[in-house]
């Protein structure tokens, strides 16, 4: 019985045959319990009725013989034997024997006093069940003799079960037959699926993922149907998916920073991402499927094409392409192609302009600081010569001396400090303390420090600070240090007799500030690193002026601290704007 159809069917009848025999049996022990109390609590009632009724004519004090007739009357109509028990010197027992003949008298100790008599005689109602007969009892008012009514139990019983059974039995034939039918149906219903899920799997063992078994069921053959469904989905997919794979990973490449070319073993291209036409100045479609030489690419960039292919090992240059020069990296290497001995390559294209000019404003800086520290320790060892070895001898020579070491002392504190609050301020070292801060008493404290040098200019400073302008949470102290940043670049980079604007206002939960200047301005090719550090836009005058090009990175990086924005506007000959934002509240 190798069947899973003929596997089901029998357990679902095996099981019904068990469930039936089980149900019946303690149906028929219920009912058989149930139905023998209700016998019980039947002939209780009977027999205090049938006392009720036999009373007077105990009373009226009839005979035997009409007491006998009475009960037979009764016997008959409720189909039970009666014993009437009479008070008296020798307990007159008056009802019929065994099998419902009239007998006579008995004593106490007669076979016709069931049960239960020696208790009526205490005046007691007494139930009393036991095979073959099922008996109650019950007092006459008055105390006048006590009754006894008795029943065959397989009468009032038995019978009653029996028939039971036979219809328990009769249900059960009935049930089997429509259960083997539904059984029958629910195997098929749950073996068709099986079965063509084996015809499915056939299919798809040759290669046929097109068939689908789209099974409406929530049960788990339906979960199982739509596993199969969705591995053939799942499995057609893989096949589309490789046969788009090419298209992916071109996508894939295109969304790379680097700039990436492909080409087979005969050096034709297969694949060459955005960037990498971008960076060479071809064609992206057009170059695809064409030698890497017929390109017009730079000579030194074909030339590592070839020695990659031909020695199969990496192969990398350095390189500047375009007006303005960009700076490249390329490195070409062998890559498998999928058929056996056969090599291409791919070279990965990066522009390093940005790398290098940062690097060169390290250097630059390391220059410049270089010479910022060495110019005014040669003034400091010069004039702290001149004192120690008596050259300024007098007295006013000595001032002179000393006034400049004092100036160049400063020149250096600036410096050290710039690069320590920058570092500090970068790194997170620096804990802002923050409060609420009136912006408007802070710019006029820094004018207030710039006013000396501002009058010495001739220069006009503009204020437009609104009365009611709203206080902001941040540092004070730096907060300060960028308004004098600020201040200090207006006033060192603006011409003679110059004006100095300082303007604040409020747009959208912000705080803008901004310091304006009727300098030379900044080449626009310099506004997108004006804020880095160690930048300077006029490396030569900032050097005549003092600067260390650190002063707008230490601005941008308090303001960043504060959850701000900076931004710069310029024009050349007419000025400068630097401004900054701080969220209100």
């Amino acid at each position: 019985m190798r069947s899973l159809f003929a596997k089901l069917f029998l357990a679902h009848l095996i099981t019904l045959a068990v469930a039936l025999v089980i149900f019946s049996f303690f149906l028929s022990s219920a009912f058989e319990t149930l139905y023998g109390r209700l016998v019980q609590q039947w002939m209780v009632a009977r027999a205090h009725d049938m006392a009720e009724a036999l009373a007077p004519a105990v009373a009226a004090g009839k005979s035997p013989q009409e007491l006998r007739e009475l009960i037979t009357l009764m016997e008959m109509s409720t189909h039970t034997q009666i014993c009437l028990v009479l008070p008296g010197a020798g307990a007159d027992v008056v009802g019929t024997g065994p099998g419902g003949k009239p007998g006579g008298k008995a004593g106490p100790g007669s076979q016709q006093a069931q049960p239960g008599v020696a208790t009526m005689l205490t005046g007691e109602t007494v139930l009393a069940c036991g095979e073959p007969m099922v008996a109650a009892s019950a007092s006459l008012p008055g105390g006048q003799g006590f009754l006894q009514l008795r029943a065959p139990y397989a009468d009032v019983v038995e019978v009653y079960v029996a028939r039971l059974r036979r219809l328990v039995a009769f249900a059960g034939g009935v049930a089997v037959v429509i259960s083997a039918l539904i059984a029958l149906l629910l195997s098929e219903r749950i073996t068709l699926p099986l079965r063509n899920m084996r015809s499915l799997a056939a299919r798809m063992a040759e290669g046929d993922f097109t068939q689908r078994l789209r099974l409406k069921r929530g049960d788990e053959i339906g979960i199982l149907g739509d596993s199969f469904d969705s591995l053939a989905d799942s499995l057609q997919q893989t096949l589309d998916e490789l046969q788009r794979e090419q298209v992916r990973l071109r996508g894939i490449l295109a969304s790379v920073a680097e700039g990436i070319v492909a080409v087979d073993a005969e050096a034709r291209v297969t694949l060459i991402n955005p960037q990498a036409a971008e960076l060479l100045g071809v064609g992206q479609k057009q170059s695809v499927g064409d030698y890497i030489d017929k390109l017009g690419l730079p000579q030194e960039i074909t030339d590592r094409f070839s020695e990659c292919l031909r020695e199969n090992r990496l192969c990398s240059t350095q390189l500047a392409l375009g007006d303005p020069k960009r700076f490249l990296t390329l490195q070409v290497m062998p890559v498998q192609t999928g058929e056996e001995s056969r090599w291409g390559a791919v070279a990965v294209l990066r522009d390093v302009t940005e790398s290098r000019r940062l690097e060169e404003m390290r250097s630059r800086f390391i220059s410049d600081a270089s010479h910022e520290i060495r110019t005014p320790l040669t003034a400091i060892g010069g004039f702290a010569a001149a004192i120690a070895d008596g050259t300024a001898d007098s007295e006013q020579e000595r001032i002179r001396s000393a006034s400049v070491i004092v100036r160049e002392v400063g020149r250096l504190s600036r410096l050290t400090n710039d690069l320590l609050d920058l570092s500090r301020i970068e790194s997170g070292a620096v804990k802002l303390n923050l409060q609420p801060v009136d912006m408007a008493e802070l710019i006029r404290e820094a004018l207030g420090s710039f006013e000396t040098q501002i009058r010495e200019r001739g220069m006009l400073v503009e204020l437009d600070l609104p009365r009611d302008l709203p206080a902001v949470r941040g540092d004070a102290d730096r907060l300060y240090q960028v308004m004098v940043n600020l201040v200090s670049n207006a006033i060192r980079f603006n011409r003679p007799q110059g004006k100095i604007g300082v303007a604040a206002r409020t747009s959208d939960g912000w705080l803008q500030v901004e310091v304006t200047d009727t300098g030379a301005g900044i080449p626009e090719d310099q506004l997108p690193y004006i804020w880095e550090r160690f930048h300077r836009a006029d490396p030569s005058r900032a050097r005549e002026e003092g600067g260390t090009g650190l002063g707008l990175a230490i601005v941008r990086s308090i303001i960043a601290a504060h959850g701000g924005t900076v931004s710069v506007r310029s024009v050349v000959g007419e000025g400068s704007a630097f401004s900054f934002a701080l969220p209100l509240g």
